[in-house]
């Protein structure tokens, strides 16, 4: 039996129409009921979307003539939703979905402004605080709803919420519900506009969704503030997107790169820094453009991007996860402490990527089993958020349907059929295979889908053909490619399987260890001078392990890894986790 009930009124004149043909519940619903409504124009196609606990009052106020987008919107009917689940943390949990649901369905038909165009809620609705049941409330009332009312009378275009969640604006809206952490740390932030902050947090945990209600925050807050947002390159564009689409587009917001900031050398309120770990620094593995910062006068004894940004910020925030850091270039993490010391410092702990909890293991226990994996012998954990408590069993499920699990030989063979498998059942899905850096690669061969990378038997395999947007990429290959560190760094997956190669190692003493002669990527390790200090193999190694972490938190709905050429790794990963089969 359904748990929501649903049904359309027509407006003629701003008038309700045959309300009398009204069954007893629908009519003690309009004036009685806890409700989620949307107003739909089939002529001008704008939408409001709104909750009211007595919905004929709430539209005689409406249309009192006192708000001017409904005088104007010629709204001709509304759906009204209820349920039996519904209290006030529900209805605003509903009434935020459904507005970013409906702004990402319509991003593509034309720019959405809350208050002219497609959807035109003067807010984003209420803020959420978690609430006993939303489990329920998402699968029972949100699910059904979208698709077996809104999708099947057309007042929407995608049929599945599925193939909506994927998008950007829906997962980085910033409308999105925020846990009471997120909350606590807008809220504090916004409260000392002069302090600088650091933002800790693992692959997952909602550092951007926590920046783009930031910004959110603060152009809502104060129009005359200058905010400044710093993404990599191939984010730009998306979190330009993310910003107009939901009407945040103003004049006082700058979206762009460290380099175009820093050379444009003007100071602004609050700097918002996505990926803090990827700040450059200066050297020869560094881009010729990335060095150029350096050559402005006021600049020019600074060793990384970070210092700059100090200057031109009378607030400065920064978005990191230490083992994020993946090649030379980017700022080193003593670097980055010392730069920071007088920062105050902020952890987000929710998993939000990464679904692998059931009832017997969480995702938690995936993430800290993961950085148990990798980092255990390198005094690493002690900067991050392990709990060395995690549920081993996790990792020795033997289960078809689990989050993890692992192929002991024939690699590219089982993963491309574990996610080509998955696809069958779920084509809205986004699979990938991603390998360590142990084929060697030029940049020209990605114009040459002839030229392959990975061979196993009679199957072949080319490495990504573009980073930027890859996951994007109209290659027909597309998705038989193999993605590198670099295509999918900040990118969400559904599937990912991960062939752990060669470049990890292990030691006389059982540790792992980079191997420089099996990594291939010149500008992602040091020269050979500083390859033979341990201290310059030791900050290889740790490139190593975090390129592999960053592979291995990519995938929403499962993990799979193949031992690329590597017996090595394979033996140390089931003596970690005490897999004797």
């Amino acid at each position: 039996m359904a748990k929501y009930a649903a049904f359309i009124l027509k407006i003629k004149n701003n008038e309700l129409q045959n309300l009398e043909l009204l069954s007893q519940g629908q009519r003690f619903t309009l004036t009685n009921r806890d409700v989620i409504y949307i107003y739909r124009s089939t002529k001008k196609k704008k939408v409001y979307i709104g909750q009211t606990i007595n919905f004929l009052s709430r539209h005689k106020q409406h249309y009192s003539g006192k708000e001017e987008k409904f005088n104007i919107a010629g709204f001709d009917e509304v759906m009204v939703l209820t349920s039996c689940l519904f209290n006030g943390s529900a209805l605003d949990d509903v009434e935020q979905q459904l507005i970013t649901y409906f702004v990402a369905d319509n991003s593509g038909k034309q720019v959405v402004d809350y208050n002219q165009d497609e959807v035109i809620n003067q807010t984003g609705g209420n803020k959420v605080n978690d609430y006993k049941g939303r489990e329920d409330v998402a699968f029972n009332v949100i699910l059904p709803f979208w698709e077996k009312e809104l999708a099947l009378r057309d007042w929407v275009k995608t049929k599945t919420l599925n193939e909506l969640r994927t998008k950007a604006l829906v997962k980085y809206s910033p409308i999105k519900q925020l846990t009471s952490q997120q909350s606590n740390i807008i809220n504090e932030i916004m409260e000392n506009e002069t302090t600088d902050y650091v933002i800790n947090g693992d692959a997952g945990t909602g550092k951007t969704v926590l920046l783009t209600h930031l910004v959110a925050e603060l152009l809502t807050q104060n129009r005359q503030k200058r905010v400044a947002v710093i993404v990599q390159p191939n984010w730009i564009k998306t979190a330009e997107s993310i910003f107009k689409t939901f009407g945040l587009n103003s004049t006082k917001l700058e979206v762009t790169t460290s380099t175009k900031f820093i050379k444009n050398n003007e100071t602004y309120d609050t700097v918002i820094v996505d990926e803090a770990h990827k700040l450059s620094r200066k050297g020869s593995k560094q881009m010729a453009s990335f060095n150029s910062i350096y050559k402005i006068p006021r600049f020019a004894d600074y060793e990384t991007h970070l210092e700059p940004l100090m200057d031109l910020s009378n607030q400065l925030v920064l978005m990191y996860d230490v083992l994020q850091t993946i090649r030379p270039a980017n700022i080193p993490r003593v670097k980055f402490q010392e730069l920071t010391a007088n920062f105050e410092k902020r952890y987000l702990t929710t998993q939000f990527r990464i679904q692998a909890g059931n009832s017997k293991y969480t995702s938690d226990d995936y993430i800290n089993g993961i950085k148990y994996l990798l980092y255990k012998d390198t005094g690493l954990l002690k900067y991050t958020n392990f709990d060395p408590n995690f549920n081993r069993d996790l990792f020795r499920e033997k289960d078809v349907d689990v989050y993890f699990g692992y192929f002991e030989d024939r690699p590219l063979h089982n993963l491309t059929d574990w996610l080509e498998e998955d696809c069958n059942y779920y084509p809205e899905h986004v699979n990938r295979i991603l390998a360590g850096l142990v084929e060697p690669w030029r940049q020209a061969d990605g114009k040459d889908s002839s030229i392959t990378h990975f061979h196993e038997d009679d199957l072949k395999r080319r490495w990504n053909s573009t980073q930027e947007n890859w996951i994007n990429s109209s290659d027909k290959d597309a998705a038989e490619q193999v993605g590198s560190v670099f295509a999918v760094q900040g990118i969400d997956l559904n599937k990912v399987g991960v062939l752990i190669g060669n470049d990890l190692l292990l030691d006389d003493k059982g540790r792992l260890y980079g191997e420089p002669k099996n990594f291939h990527n010149v500008n992602g390790k040091q020269n050979k001078e500083e390859l033979a200090l341990p201290s310059g193999r030791k900050e290889f190694t740790l490139f190593v392990l975090n390129i592999y972490y960053v592979l291995l938190t990519r995938g929403i709905d499962g993990i799979r890894i193949g031992f690329w050429h590597n017996e090595a790794f394979k033996e140390y990963f089931k003596k970690t986790f005490g897999i004797t089969e």
